[in-house]
């Protein structure tokens, strides 16, 4: 009986060992799927150090650049002019491209390509290249079930993989879409603005005002000699309006006969002087803005800059 109560435990015990070995496997083997699901696809040390990115996509190809601070990032057009980016949308751009992991593994080599829509002719592609060398292209294809991930192949690699999420945001956009319009970087506001001054070429109409102290809201005073004291929030107002100025496109620079002349003192960005010309484009009055020194114009609608050179309620009557 004791014999027979031995080989009954033993073999428990063998039954034990063996499923426990078994389900460790399978742990093991599940752990290291999802440690390659988690892997990147590309060179982390890239993410920082790239200095350029080429977009190519059915509605054309666009070349952005870090620029010469390594912060700031511009749009090459040609090789004469470049315009400024957006740094938000750049950066996603990017953080989408370095986020995309092994997640999930669809086939090996030419022939899934055109299943996926991968093929180099109909895909949506963004290389990137440091010290002016192409270091890799992410092809980018047909979205995945439920528009959850995208199809993706690598330039480096001859495996396709299925993204955790989509990059479709990046894509099919118009090339403006990397503008940055904005008269100043985005992270500008009012609060960065400590003087300004609009000169009316035509007369002798003239508003100059500085802040009492920098950083400190409402208190402002005006340079024109024997003018009334301005209404501070509204002069906060329009240093916000001048932060948020955007165009809606860009022009190529020629010299222009300014209307009225602004000149502006801020932080990081010094003194700015900028022309403004008022013209007919398609039966509606715009501006022309032209920084001093700049290889490019703004076009900005009327109704953006009436705000700024007849602000109502600036110097209340008396």
């Amino acid at each position: 009986m004791k014999y027979k109560t031995k080989i009954i435990s033993l073999s428990a015990a063998i039954v034990i060992l063996a499923a426990t070995y078994f389900m460790g496997g399978l742990f093991t083997a599940q752990k290291a799927v999802e440690k390659k699901a988690m892997e990147p696809l590309f060179d982390q040390a890239l993410r920082e150090t790239l200095d350029a990115v080429k977009v190519s996509t059915n509605n054309g190809n666009v070349t952005i650049e870090r620029g010469k601070d390594g912060n700031e990032w511009v749009i090459r057009i040609d090789e004469s002019v470049t315009y400024p980016a957006s740094s938000v949308r750049v950066k996603s751009l990017i953080t989408s491209v370095f986020d995309v992991t092994k997640f999930k593994l669809m086939g090996r080599g030419e022939k899934y390509w055109a299943e996926f829509e991968l093929e180099s002719n109909r895909a949506d592609t963004v290389e990137v290249f440091k010290d002016g060398q192409s270091m890799f292209t992410l092809y980018v294809g047909k979205e995945g079930p439920g528009g959850k991930g995208d199809y993706v192949r690598s330039s480096l690699t001859d495996e396709i993989y299925l993204t955790d999420a989509t990059m479709q945001r990046h894509f099919g956009q118009d090339p403006r879409y990397w503008f940055n319009m904005r008269l100043f970087p985005e992270a500008y506001t009012g609060d960065d603005i400590f003087a300004f001054t609009f000169n009316d070429m035509n007369s002798d109409a003239k508003i100059s005002l500085k802040r009492e102290t920098q950083g400190k809201l409402g208190n402002w005073i005006n340079l024109v000699p024997g003018g009334p004291a301005p209404e501070g929030k509204v002069a906060d107002a329009i240093a916000d309006n001048l932060a948020l100025l955007e165009g809606v496109n860009f022009v190529k620079g020629a010299d222009i006969t300014p209307n009225v002349i602004m000149e502006i003192d801020t932080g990081k960005l010094g003194h700015l002087t900028i022309d403004c010309q008022k013209i007919m484009d398609e039966g509606q009055y715009v501006y022309l803005l032209k920084k001093r020194g700049a290889s490019y114009m703004y076009l900005i609608q009327e109704d953006k800059l009436k705000r700024l050179f007849q602000p109502e309620g600036l110097f209340p009557a008396k």
